[in-house]
Order: structure tokens, then sequence, then C-alpha cells
């Protein structure tokens, strides 16, 4: 009775511990080029990205200067998901303020003088999406000349500002957890646990 007790509560474990997602970097455009970069202020610079499976996203970074660093910039930046749509900016999937910003020197030259800074920020609330092609917009950051540094990748499509099309790609990332599903660790598990029940029953 005991042994039946404990393999069930190992089982119900080891499914709990299989529907944990693996949390980690989902998608990376490229780091900082020395080319250029475009505004994150009051306009909106956007560049596309694909998913080839479904992910909950929940952070985003980025590489930033404004001529001093970060120095004048108060770490507030807006942020939205949008749907592709034959190659432009669709429809919004979700917009927000990014939380528990962070900056750090990349250590990486930028166009203009100086390093570009990687920053990264939570987003308010995570954001499931499938496997696809979607956009990702950055503004409202505060402060004299936000800019957002371009990529040397090439990726998809050029980026956008304010809906217009530029000769360039940008520098981010994102990361995200896997929709849970049971992982191969937890299967495996499983036959483990099935191969000790027999053994232990013939003992």
């Amino acid at each position: 009775m005991k042994f039946k007790f404990l393999k069930l509560a190992v089982i119900g474990l080891t499914l709990t511990i299989g529907g944990i997602a693996n949390a980690g970097l989902i998608y990376d455009n490229g780091g900082p080029s020395t080319y250029s970069a475009y505004s994150i202020g009051s306009s909106e610079t956007a560049d596309d990205f694909i998913l080839a499976t479904a992910y909950d996203i929940n952070s985003v970074e980025f590489y930033f200067q404004n001529f001093n660093g970060i120095t004048g910039w108060g770490q507030d930046i807006t942020y939205s998901f949008y749907n592709d749509n034959s190659g432009s900016i669709g429809s919004l999937i979700a917009t927000g303020n990014g939380q528990n910003v962070t900056a750090v020197d990349s250590g990486l030259a930028w166009c203009c003088g100086g390093n570009a800074w990687e920053v990264n920020f939570d987003l308010a609330s995570t954001i499931s999406l499938n496997a696809g092609h979607y956009w990702l917009g950055l503004t409202g950051a505060s402060g004299s000349s936000p800019w957002w540094v371009t990529t040397s990748a090439i990726s998809g499509y050029s980026g956008k500002i304010n809906g217009s099309t530029v000769a360039n790609d940008f520098a981010f990332s994102l990361s995200s957890q896997d929709v849970p599903e049971p992982s191969t660790l937890a299967i495996f598990a499983l036959g483990m646990i099935g191969l000790a029940s027999r053994r232990f029953k013939k003992q």
C-alpha cells in the first residue's frame, strides 16, 4: 500500500515537472551594428520576427543609445506586438509599458560614438503567440534622441518607422517559456518508475 502511494506521488510530481516550461531565448534578431539607429521617442520603430512554434513571451532585449549612453533616459519604453500583414504591420495584438527595465553597457560599438546599451524589460503581462510572423514596435522613450540600434543581421522584412520601410533591421531578442507540454524527461521518468515497480514486485 505504501509503495502504491509513493508511486502515485512520484508520477504526479513527474508530470508536474514535465509541464513546467523551460524559460530561455526563443528569438534573436542579432546584436548591434555600427551602421545606424532609429528613433523610439515620439516615433514608433518596428521590426518583424518569426516563431517556429507557440511561445509565451515574457521579456524583450534591445540595444539603445542617445548620444550619451543612457544619460537623460528615464528607462521608460512602450512596446507593441502586431500580426504581420504581407510584409506590413498588421493588427495590434498587445501593447504595454516595459517593466523592470535594466540597461548595461554592452561593450559593442554603435554608429555614432560610444557603445550600444543592452536593455532588458519584462512585459506587463505574458503574451501567448502561435507559430507565425509578427512585428515588435518600440516607442515612448523619454529624453533627448532615444535610438533603437540597428543590426547587421538580415531577417525577414526590413524594419519600419511609423509604418514606413527603412533599409535596416534592428537588434533585439525575445525570451519566453514554451507552451507547457509533457517533456521527454517526464516520459523517460515514467518508464523508469514502471521498471522499478516490476522489479519490486518480483522481489
